[in-house]
């Protein structure tokens, strides 16, 4: 059964509070999927699903703040104890500084 306390972006195993509507922003994955979400857990899923989008929902300025949000976060950043070396399990920031 759905958390219907949290947002439809909220990972079932991250157990963070959604901060502001939750209706805020729309992801979209390459596939086709959307799901409607806060901007705290629409920042953490954006960061977290590889080639996905995000779209305005009912906030204004939240899928800017959306996307700048998920540019910093590492993908599935809610496991704390995932190894973090390789490309795919850092911040696209964290990988934009490697290069450098």
């Amino acid at each position: 059964m759905p958390d219907t306390d949290r947002c439809a972006t909220a990972h079932v195993d991250d157990r963070t509070s959604c901060a502001g509507p939750r209706d805020a922003v729309t992801i979209l994955d390459g596939h086709g999927g959307a799901a409607v979400g806060c901007e705290y857990h629409g920042a953490r899923m954006l960061a977290s699903i590889d080639g996905a989008r995000v779209e305005p929902g009912t906030v204004v300025g939240a899928a800017t703040r959306v996307l700048a949000a998920a540019d910093t976060i590492r993908p599935f950043c809610w496991y704390e104890n995932a190894p973090r070396t390789e490309p795919a399990q850092l911040s696209h920031a964290e990988n934009r500084a490697r290069q450098t």
